[in-house]
């Protein structure tokens, strides 16, 4: 981060950034209504090959390729349920499909880090923008607003409303054209903060953007890569609380 620059704006990822989710819980949960039992691991190694192959097939959550995100999902839930019950129905996994886009839409699936509101207390208090960057889909407003954390930010940009996803810096600029539309005010990307979970799209994507970006780790021990400083990697939210306190609370 550069030290000598206050921030004016900071924006935050969500998922795996300010709320989480038991996905293979969910899964099995909604599943099991269904008669489909499910292994856990298989479940959660079948999301991530799923989620990785639509995201090149159709990125942006099928927004350009004229599936839209409903169906996204979908494909997902058949892709990751199938791979474990081969004969299943079509008709039984929509009904699967639907029970989990529904639930993903709100507070039942979704669940704020430990530090997420003092967090985001003490950064309105001390007079910041605060923002959403999000690769997410139309869903996200009624997820923070059922989570209780939607008021705290100036504004949600999502991947599926603006058309194309972070890394793209392109979502950034929006970031700060936002800024100046509902405040009056040119914030430049010196003056901004990107906090998320993922190297490349929240950290190398904010920083390709010429922003300032902190990458959170949530106490998962993952290795981080070398050419990534230290002091732009927190554990969990509130080290990040103390870590931004550190550049807020002195005189600049």
């Amino acid at each position: 981060m550069i030290k000598l620059v206050r921030p004016r704006l900071i924006t935050f990822d969500v998922t795996g950034t300010l709320l989480m989710t038991k996905l293979e819980e969910h899964y099995a949960e909604i599943g099991s209504h269904y008669g489909l039992s499910v292994d856990p691991r298989k479940l959660a190694r079948s999301f991530r090959k799923s989620f990785r192959k639509l995201s090149i097939e159709h990125p942006v959550y099928g927004k350009h390729t004229g599936i839209g995100w409903e169906n996204w999902w979908r494909k997902i839930v058949h892709n990751v349920f199938k791979d474990q019950h081969t004969f299943v129905s079509d008709a039984t996994l929509d009904k699967v499909a639907n029970n989990l886009i529904q639930c993903y839409g709100t507070s039942m699936c979704w669940h704020k880090y430990p530090g997420a509101i003092e967090l985001l207390e003490y950064l309105k208090k001390k007079g910041l923008i605060l923002g959403v960057i999000s690769n997410f889909d139309e869903r996200l407003e009624a997820v923070l607003v059922d989570t209780k954390i939607r008021f705290y930010f100036s504004f949600v940009l999502t991947s599926y409303e603006f058309g194309a996803e972070k890394p793209d810096t392109s979502i950034f600029d929006e970031a700060l054209r936002l800024t100046k539309e509902r405040h009056k005010i040119n914030v430049t990307p010196q003056e901004a903060i990107h906090i998320g979970d993922s190297i490349n799209n929240d950290y190398i994507g904010a920083k390709k953007a010429n922003w300032n970006a902190i990458l959170i780790q949530h106490d998962n021990g993952a290795e981080i890569e070398k050419k990534i400083p230290i002091e732009d990697v927190v554990r969990n939210l509130e080290d990040l609380r103390i870590h931004l306190s550190a550049l807020l609370d002195r005189d600049m």
